[in-house]
Formats: C-alpha cells, sequence, structure tokens
C-alpha cells in the first residue's frame, strides 16, 4: 500500500477510481500504440532500402563474406552448404560411435553380472 502522502496519491483513491485509471491509461497506450504500428506501417522508401542493403553488406563483408555478385552468393551458399553437410556427418559419426561405446559398456556389465551369478550358483548359493 502506498503512504497517502505518495507522488501519485494514490493511496486515497477508490478502487473504483483507481479501475477508471487503469482503463484510461490502457485505452490511451492501445491508442498509442496503434498509430507508432499505422505510422511505421507504410514501409521503407527505395533509398532507405538501397542504405540497408548496403550497410548489410558491408557489414558481411568486414565478417569475411563478399556478396556483391550472382558467383559469390553461389560461392557462399555452397560453403554453407558444405559446412551443413560436415555438421550432419560428423553428427551421425558421433552418435554411432557413442552408440556403440553404450552397447559395449552394457554388454560388459551383463557378462560380469552373468559370471558372478554363475560363480553364486557353482558355490551353492554360498558367499565367497
Amino acid at each position: 500500500m502506498t503512504p497517502p502522502d505518495s507522488a501519485l496519491g494514490r493511496a486515497s483513491l477508490t478502487l473504483t477510481k483507481r479501475v477508471e485509471l487503469l482503463e484510461r491509461d490502457r485505452e490511451q497506450q492501445s491508442r498509442i500504440i496503434t498509430e507508432m504500428v499505422e505510422s511505421v506501417g507504410k514501409g521503407f522508401s527505395d533509398e532507405q532500402l538501397s542504405q540497408i542493403s548496403k550497410v548489410f553488406r558491408e557489414a558481411l563483408a568486414d565478417a569475411g563474406l563478399r556478396l556483391d555478385g550472382t558467383e559469390q552468393q553461389f560461392e557462399a551458399r555452397e560453403d554453407f552448404r558444405f559446412l551443413r553437410r560436415f555438421r550432419l556427418s560428423w553428427d551421425g559419426a558421433s552418435k554411432k560411435v557413442g552408440g556403440a561405446i553404450l552397447g559395449g559398456a552394457i554388454i560388459i556389465v551383463g557378462v560380469i553380472l552373468v559370471s558372478g551369478f554363475w560363480a553364486w550358483i557353482n558355490s551353492g548359493g554360498r558367499g565367497p
């Protein structure tokens, strides 16, 4: 609860008045957001689009990825496809090796348990 001398003076307001203020604030915020969306929704001008495109190309060129011509774009696509194929084959190999190691561990544990069980049976069910 806010003190009665708070800057907003909410403590002296009734619950009904607080709800009315909240609804009015919500309506104002909704109207402002709608106006903002409608003003931005008109899109970019051709000049702005060319500036954005230039900035993206410069940023990608700084990162070592040139996309000036169609040949460079094709090569960049192929580079990314190569990396994807490499990643997929690496993941597949990792799964196979991991599966083989896990399977081998399960077999070893099983052999140890079975040999212990048979040793216990051969000893007549007595402890060592």
